[in-house]
């Protein structure tokens, strides 16, 4: 006689609800597991991106910003930093001729940024693994990250040197379209007289740009009130927080720093009387900070430093030309800052402080400001 089964018998059930446990327990770790590797690597792939972004920035201020060629070193520098930073333990994808790129500025539209995209993906050959997913048919997962940064123009300093100096004119005085150079004169009087334009934030005037004067040799000459103005001439500052400070406060802050951040846009007060001993003995201590640096003519820009950053590039104010004269001229004119320059400290030479017009990483401050063609000033800034 068969046996009867009851239809209420509940044998097997568990295996159901294993089954749908099963389900429930490989969808959760595919979860975990494979969006896990997806999300790490997400990070990963931007902290690449912006590494070499950053990188790229650097170079672009630092090194050549007109050379934006697949071996110049802003493309070099930003694929080398980003290829620094693994993404689940490989490379990323950074095709140096189509994901490093120059694109415009997302806030000016200038041109001073520098972009990279890094993949790593099935497009790219470097997909990242899944583990679970293939239990659903998931074959391929990958990520791509991007990157912006900007070789801003900076307008301030918290170390400037209580040096302004007289910023550039069209020589014409007293040949027409006569040469900007050691023996000229500013003398906007006569038949030819020299002209001076002030930068503007859209425009350099006739000041100091990048393109003509970066790593020229530049003689500071210590104003004098009876000294016509020529090419290097400069009106001693008080920079002191009291202001009214000494010759051992001027000394100091050459060796040094005063405590209070410059910009473009401020008037700074004077300092007169006989400066020539307190530049000489603040220069030659600032020179001792870093006695290794050098400059490389060749290559033009300074070697041997025993830091990152010597302290031997320093910021130098650079005046309204026309404003100093008009309100007064040497010893008595208003010292109003319409640029900074970035100056490498080479030596002394008699009473002059002789070194290099360079690039120098500052700050931005709220405040005036010149197109990048003209700062010699560079803040690196992530901007997307």
């Amino acid at each position: 006689m068969m046996e009867r089964i009851e239809l209420t018998s509940e044998r097997g059930a568990i295996l159901i609800q294993a089954a749908v446990g099963s389900l429930v327990l490989i969808a959760f770790t595919m979860f975990v597991v494979d969006y896990g590797i997806l999300w790490v690597s997400r990070h990963q792939a931007q902290n690449a991106v912006d590494a070499g972004a950053m990188a790229g920035a650097v170079a672009l201020a630092f090194d050549d910003f007109s050379d934006r060629s697949d071996t110049g070193p802003a493309k070099v520098s930003a694929r080398t930093f980003a290829h620094a930073n693994d993404v689940w333990g490989e490379d990323p994808s950074v095709n140096i001729t189509t994901d490093v790129t120059f694109p415009p500025c997302p806030d000016d539209e200038s041109n001073t940024c520098i972009r990279v995209d890094a993949y790593r993906n099935q497009a790219r050959g470097n997909p990242l693994p899944v583990l679970f997913g293939l239990l659903v048919g998931l074959t391929e997962q990958g990520v791509r990250a991007t990157a912006t940064a900007q070789a801003a123009a900076a307008n301030a300093s918290d170390c400037l040197k209580p040096w302004a100096v007289a910023d550039k004119w069209e020589e014409n005085n007293p040949d027409p379209d006569g040469a900007w150079g050691p023996t000229a004169t500013f003398d906007p009087r006569g038949p030819h007289p020299d002209v001076y334009v002030p930068p503007s934030p859209t425009n350099p005037g006739t000041g100091f740009t990048l393109a003509a004067d970066l790593g020229t040799e530049f003689r500071l000459k210590v104003g004098n009130p009876h000294d016509t103005i020529n090419p290097g001439w400069f009106q001693a500052l008080d920079l002191s927080p009291r202001y009214g400070g000494g010759a051992s406060e001027y000394r100091e802050y050459i060796s040094g720093c005063a405590p209070y951040t410059w910009k473009i846009g401020d008037d700074i007060p004077k300092k007169n009387g006989n400066m020539v001993g307190p530049t000489s003995q603040g220069v030659n201590a600032l020179i001792d900070l870093d006695l290794g640096a050098d400059w490389d003519p060749v290559n033009e820009q300074v070697t041997g430093s025993a830091y990152p950053q010597s302290p031997r590039i320093v910021a130098l104010p650079v005046f309204d030309l026309q404003q100093y004269l008009d309100t007064g001229g040497p010893g008595n004119g208003t010292v109003h800052v319409v640029n900074i320059l970035g100056f490498f400290v080479d030596r002394m030479q008699g009473n002059d402080v002789v070194g290099y017009l360079v690039t120098k990483p500052d700050l931005i401050a709220p405040g005036g400001s010149v197109p990048s063609e003209a700062s010699f000033l560079k803040a690196i800034l992530l901007v997307r």
